[in-house]
């Protein structure tokens, strides 16, 4: 027990108050007190003394217990009140415990009184570490409360400037959106636009071949017919579907050698066409020359392989391996003259496949058995 321990009897016999005290003396107890009895010396001394325990009789001449205790209770509520008294009835007991009053002790038994004082000043400490312990922590649940406000603040800032950013970023979207295809629906039209003028100067061709006579001539108008509708072809195809960049190559072939077989009359009961290919898609800087190249052979293979009506077939093989184009493009027909030389052509059909072959950055072999059969190799990734 801590020493200058501070006790404060409220006794109006003398005599009590002395046995009290030698009580606590003779348990070896280190205090100080003071005795007062009417109710104007108890308040003073609660207010200079600050008494640790308060010892009290519940009857006096002008004061009494119960008022002394609601006086503590309300100047110092967590100091320990003991009622010491000759006689304390077991109604009266429990009514003061009830009222606040730490324990009892009759006076014809004070060896009770310092185990009493002990328990009292005990329960005394706990109750103070314990509101300190709740002060504590109702300081530190403030503390965590406001860094949660601050943090749910700044969280919900965070999140205003997130969701205007989204909005943003939506909005540029949205406007991104809205020029890819205001740009689809104007490069659809100008592949349109492109292939109409094709046509016209397709159809001017064909009118203007009606006013020559020279055979030779109106065969070379035909060619640039035949060119013509093969770059006109290619843009129709673009604006005809949803990818305006690439062309599927096997589609197009096919329609163009059936545009060219009409053109030229071909007797498609003698002379046949067979394209073999899967769905390979070329760029429109690749199909354009690659279409040239078609519509130049097949063409060729058309007026020169199969003279006197003789019967044959015109073979298309496109394949893509490693990210290379294969082109072949064969016919069964009298074949190419042994002395020809592929790289030193006089024709302007075969100078042109040879010129657009150096253009895709590809090769280009002849092979005269069974007929003729060129095949262009050139570079197209992801074909």
């Amino acid at each position: 027990m801590a020493g200058n321990l501070k006790i404060l009897i409220l006794e109006d016999v003398e005599f009590d108050a002395e046995l009290i005290v030698h009580e606590m003396r003779r348990e070896g107890i280190d205090f100080i007190s003071r005795r007062v009895e009417t109710e104007e010396g108890y308040v003073n001394a609660l207010e200079d003394f600050s008494p640790d325990v308060v010892l009290v009789d519940h009857s006096l001449p002008q004061f009494d217990g119960v008022t002394a205790l609601e006086i503590l209770k309300e100047k110092t509520p967590d100091t320990p009140l003991i009622f010491v008294s000759g006689k304390i009835g077991d109604e009266f007991a429990v009514d003061v415990l009830k009222k606040g009053a730490t324990d009892y002790v009759f006076k014809n038994n004070l060896l009770k009184l310092v185990p009493a004082i002990e328990r009292a000043l005990k329960e005394r400490s706990e109750l103070l570490e314990r509101r300190k312990a709740e002060e504590e922590l109702k300081t530190a649940y403030n503390d965590m409360e406001v860094r949660i406000q601050n943090r749910t603040r700044e969280l919900s800032q965070i999140n205003q400037r997130l969701l205007g950013e989204i909005a943003e970023r939506k909005l540029v979207e949205e406007a991104l959106n809205k020029s890819i295809k205001e740009k689809d629906v104007l490069l659809k039209e100008i592949h349109h636009r492109v292939k109409n003028n094709l046509q016209i100067v397709s159809s001017l061709l064909s009118l203007q071949s009606q006013y020559v006579n020279e055979p030779g001539s109106v065969e070379l108008f035909k060619e640039s017919q035949s060119r013509i509708i093969s770059m006109a072809l290619i843009h129709e195809k673009l604006y005809q579907t949803g990818d305006l960049t690439r062309i599927n190559l096997s589609e197009y072939a096919n329609e163009l050698i059936g545009d060219l077989f009409r053109s030229y009359s071909v007797n498609t009961h003698l002379v046949k066409y067979q394209i073999e290919s899967k769905n390979i898609l070329l760029d429109i800087n690749t199909a354009i020359p690659c279409g040239l190249i078609i519509n130049e052979l097949v063409t060729n293979s058309i007026k020169h392989a199969f003279p006197d009506d003789r019967s044959g077939e015109i073979k298309i093989d496109i394949q893509c391996r490693d990210d290379n184009c294969i082109l072949k493009i064969a016919d069964n027909g009298v074949g190419f003259p042994d002395d020809l030389d592929i790289n030193d052509v006089k024709t302007l059909g075969l100078q042109l496949v040879t010129s657009l072959t150096k253009q895709l950055d590809g090769t280009i072999e002849l092979d005269r058995e069974g007929g003729t059969c060129f095949t262009i190799k050139f570079n197209e990734p992801g074909c």
